[in-house]
């Protein structure tokens, strides 16, 4: 009996480490989603291509909607549990500031689509720096 018990607490102990990092791994594969967006951002600022700025900022609303459906508490490290809605603020931001540069640069304003892409840029770090601990 004692080895049966011993032998399920392992395996349910290997089976929550696996989910674990599978779920760091869907974590990792949606922010690098996020970075392939903001690399067209940036293209599309440099070098004033508006399907580059059209499809940036639609992988970064596409992302925020699949971050919206994933409960973040998971990915978050045990010190900052608490910090969840720190990162719904975050991605509420980073999504008005994206619809913002489409709107933008269909006016002409060069200004703002940039001051958008830094702003979102500036929201990226600011939680890479709380939850990360940097």
């Amino acid at each position: 009996m004692k080895k049966i018990m011993i032998a399920l607490l392992a395996l349910s102990l290997a089976t929550s480490l696996f989910a674990d990092k599978k779920g760091r791994t869907k974590l990792q594969i949606e922010m690098q989603k996020f970075a392939a967006g903001m690399d067209l951002l940036q293209k599309g600022i440099l070098y004033n291509c508006k399907e580059c700025l059209d499809d940036g900022s639609d992988r970064i609303l596409e992302n925020i909607k699949v971050l919206e459906k994933v409960d973040v508490k998971h990915f978050l490290p045990e010190n900052q549990k608490y910090a969840y809605k720190f990162a719904q603020k975050t991605a509420r931001l980073i999504e008005m500031y994206a619809k913002d540069i489409k709107e933008s640069f269909a006016k002409g304003n060069m200004d703002d689509v940039m001051n958008d892409h830094a702003q979102i840029l500036r929201q990226c770090n600011s939680c890479h720096i709380r939850i990360r601990g940097w």
